[in-house]
């Protein structure tokens, strides 16, 4: 799996700083909060309640209007597909508190969430990953069994025995494919849509028993399902029967399957390359891959081919490309530098690797009398939904789906019943900041603090607001943050600093705040930045203010090892100076523990003469 991991999952190695992190409880506030109101001007604005089931995984709420038992089955399969995905892709997987899995089962709920203008009649939508800034939310449509796309191709329908209009669900394989989106979306930068594509459907693919798993692996592309087989052999026997009397007749063909790029590209003219790099993530052809999606296919074959066809060839040009793609905007120019061919060129090597395909696919199994590969999950618990959690994680859902209206009703249903949880009072708040609503954001964000709800994105906004009220009129001299100001800023900060994935906003906001404080630093304030430069070694200015923080609170050992990653990770001479001069001013650290010896064993007896 070394080509996969190797081309694709960038890891920084960092030495590791002699720093820690201690879990304090928060001061939160006794103040009275007084919330807004909602004035109702349209009926129609609150929805009536409705019924949904509600649980977790790590990384996910789950929020289901499917049966139970479809719902266990479908989060059943997931468990197993992350599991065996952590050996084949073993890239660090982030988990965000922000992530819901909303599983549409009946009733027509899915189509609420599809963004305005992502379908067209050539490609069919049965899944979304949406996605802005910490927020992201995958939708599956469980109800639909097939989908209905323009039928390009029919020639060979009825010698198949599919209909080339009608395409059939695989819904756990969709739901791969969006979550390995929203892994590779956590990227900085983001990966490019061809190769996110790519990725995901080679994937979707993988195979596994809980000894086994295989990846990479291509099907046979003249593979038929066994439903389409059997209406081609009566399609078949009742021409023959027919004669040419035109008496004959053909049943309507199967649903056609989603199909490796070999069989689903055989007829189909490819994407010029310069248009295929093009593609953004939310174009229609990224968001929905179903259907006569050429550019999805193509993604898949070229992703393939550079990783596993032709003897690994291609996968010394194909990282080159994608390092240098990262920074530079891609051209025919920087291709043919990678790659050493033209854009026609690599079309023609596409096409021909569809046609004649040669590769390696990969094999994991345990040993014999070792452990399984894959554990068998335990069933879902599942329970009913509160109407705050409905209406927080649909109208969420919608807002990053465009659907602001609809988005804001489900929000405010619930509020409007009556519920107060923390939760549902931090996305409210959230929601009228982007509305452009700040009094009404800050009386629901110091609520949602009040009752402790511990999600980030919500106490970093309430720190922001409380930062602007200091700098507006600071209590210390000289322009000085006071303690009690510092403590405003920081209390939501350390509330919500537990949850995944960390944010490097609430350790900058923080270390900002202990920049402009009139009074000296507490240890445990320290310790939040000195926290905040581990969790992100790559941010130097927060390096630098943690290694001056440390010293200034006595921990020397550890103000010296954040001065010496800077002085080895500075980008530029002048950078590492500035460490270099700043670890000149501290006292010299004390030495560092001896390191635990193993205990001696008993003497060995003496030999006998």
């Amino acid at each position: 799996m070394k080509p996969l991991v190797a081309l694709v999952a960038l890891v920084l190695a960092s030495p590791a700083l002699n720093v820690w992190a201690q879990n304090n409880k928060p001061a939160v506030d006794d103040r009275v909060v007084e919330l807004p109101k909602f004035v109702v001007t349209d009926s129609r604005e609150l929805p009536p309640p409705e019924s949904w089931r509600y649980a977790t995984i790590p990384g996910f709420e789950i929020l289901s209007n499917a049966s139970d038992k479809a719902t266990q089955r479908l989060i059943r399969d997931f468990d197993e597909f992350r599991q065996a995905l952590g050996y084949v892709w073993p890239v660090p997987n982030r988990v965000s508190q922000n992530t819901t899995l909303i599983i549409c089962g009946r009733k027509g709920k899915f189509d609420g969430f599809v963004p305005a203008g992502k379908t067209s009649a050539e490609i069919a939508t049965a899944s979304l990953f949406l996605r802005q800034g910490n927020q992201a939310s995958i939708i599956i449509d469980l109800e639909a069994t097939t989908l209905n796309v323009l039928n390009v191709d029919g020639a060979n329908d009825a010698a198949t025995g599919t209909d080339s209009g009608l395409m059939s669900v695989e819904h756990d394989k969709q739901l791969y494919r969006e979550y390995v989106r929203y892994l590779m979306s956590q990227a900085e930068p983001r990966s490019p849509a061809w190769l996110e594509e790519g990725l995901s459907q080679i994937i979707m693919k993988m195979t596994w028993d809980k000894r086994y798993i295989e990846f990479a692996k291509l099907e046979d592309p003249n593979t038929v399902s066994a439903q389409a087989g059997m209406i081609a052999d009566m399609n078949a026997a009742n021409a023959a029967a027919g004669g040419d009397g035109g008496d004959s007749f053909a049943l309507p063909g199967a649903p056609a399957e989603d199909r490796d790029f070999a069989a689903a590209l055989r007829r189909q003219r490819l994407v010029d390359m310069e248009k295929f790099f093009a593609v953004a993530h939310n174009s229609p052809e990224a968001t929905n891959p179903l259907g006569n999606n050429r550019w999805a296919k193509q993604a898949y074959a070229f992703v393939h081919m550079c990783l596993y066809g032709n003897r690994g060839k291609l996968q010394k040009p194909f990282a080159t490309f994608l390092m240098r793609s990262a920074r530079e905007p891609v051209s025919e120019a920087l291709f043919k530098e990678c790659f050493n061919m033209t854009y026609k060129q690599m079309l023609m090597q596409i096409r021909s690797y569809c046609d004649f395909t040669v590769y390696e696919a990969k094999l994991l199994q345990s040993k014999k009398g070792g452990p399984d590969l894959i554990d068998r999950p335990k069933p879902l618990e599942l329970r009913d939904a509160t109407q705050s959690e409905v209406g927080r994680i649909k109208g969420e859902a919608m807002a990053l789906g465009g659907h602001t209206k609809t988005a804001r009703a489900e929000l405010i249903a619930p509020y409007q019943r009556g519920e107060r949880d923390p939760n549902l009072l931090a996305a409210l708040g959230l929601y009228e900041k982007k509305s452009g609503e700040p009094d009404r954001s800050r009386k629901f964000l110091e609520a949602a603090f009040a009752g402790k709800s511990k999600r980030t994105d919500a106490c970093i906004e309430l720190g922001r607001l409380r930062f602007a009220d200091a700098l507006a009129k600071p209590g210390a001299e000289g322009g000085r943050f006071s303690a009690s100001q510092v403590a405003a800023v920081i209390d939501p900060l350390r509330l919500g600093r537990g949850q995944l994935p960390h944010m490097y906003a609430l350790y900058e906001l923080a270390s900002d705040t202990l920049a402009r404080s009139g009074v000296k630093t507490k240890p445990d304030d320290a310790k939040l930045i000195i926290e905040g430069a581990q969790l992100f070694p790559t941010r130097l200015k927060l390096v630098f203010h943690a290694a001056i923080l440390a010293n200034e609170v006595g921990e020397l050992q550890a103000a010296h090892a954040l001065a010496d990653h800077g002085i080895r990770y500075g980008p530029d001479a002048n950078a590492k100076k500035r460490f270099e001069d700043l670890k000149a001013t501290f006292p010299p650290a004390p030495p560092a523990p001896p390191a635990e010896t193993p205990a001696a064993g008993p003497a060995p007896a003496p030999k006998k003469k």
